[in-house]
């Protein structure tokens, strides 16, 4: 079955925007299909896309949103997972650096950052696919919520630096913890989710620092090689998923 450019990119931002608002995935998917089947019909008959929604994209987004009941059960299974796994990367990397020191103010503040992200991402997709907008407007919106965790943390550190919090630091068998914990993690996360991007991510992303690290390169060298060996590591990865897709 094969639609036109325009009604496709309109059923995949019909699923982004209804995912973002926390519908059933199982029920966009059977309303992406059913729309699908009624746009190839009328696209057959030399009718297009609004002859079919008989509306603004943005109004029958909203109403389909308004129809479908939300999906607190989904939601209580992606966010608690979304938080672990994301204490999980911060847990493994401060552990393989030996730096697993925290304040009160940590325990709080990841959480929130965390949860603020995700606020903030569900509003963007919401917005960027309710809405016919430029690519260069489109781009400038990934890029706020790309970047603003990283200001966050950033401002984070520097409150935790100046402000001098009691912290409790974590020993070696606590690292060695934390090291294990975060493998089952990321592995139980695969498992749930049926996708090994869980564990290949994390092997990319911390891999390479264990094996420079056991090296006796200097120190300058090491940083270097793991900043090439990481980014490369991610292109290639990233190449061979196209490449499968298509």
């Amino acid at each position: 079955m094969s639609i036109s450019k325009e009604s496709r990119e309109f059923i995949e931002d019909l699923r982004l925007y209804l995912i973002s608002s926390g519908k059933n995935e199982k029920e966009i998917e059977e309303i992406a299909g059913e729309l699908e089947d009624h746009l190839y019909e009328a696209e057959k008959d030399g009718k297009d896309i609004n002859d079919i929604i008989g509306k603004t994209p943005r109004e029958y987004m909203e109403q389909l949103a308004n129809e479908m009941s939300f999906d607190f059960k989904g939601l209580l299974k992606f966010i608690p997972v979304t938080i672990l796994g994301a204490i999980s990367y911060i847990l493994m990397g401060d552990a393989l650096r030996g730096e697993m020191e925290y304040s009160l103010l940590d325990l709080i503040g990841y959480p929130f950052i965390f949860l603020f992200t995700l606020f903030l991402s569900a509003t963007s997709f919401k917005y960027v696919a309710s809405n016919e907008i430029s690519k260069t407007k489109e781009w400038l919106i990934f890029w706020i919520v790309g970047s603003t965790p990283t200001v966050l943390f950033l401002a984070f550190i520097y409150w935790n630096e100046n402000y001098d919090p009691v912290t409790y630091q974590v020993g070696t068998v606590g690292n060695v913890i934390a090291i294990v914990l975060s493998i089952l993690i990321f592995i139980g996360i695969s498992i749930w989710n049926k996708s090994w991007v869980f564990i290949i991510i994390p092997a990319i992303l911390f891999l390479p620092q264990v094996l420079i690290e056991q090296t006796s390169l200097e120190e300058n060298t090491k940083v270097i090689l793991t900043g090439i060996f990481i980014p490369v590591c991610i292109m290639v990865y990233s190449l061979i998923v196209i490449r499968r897709e298509k």
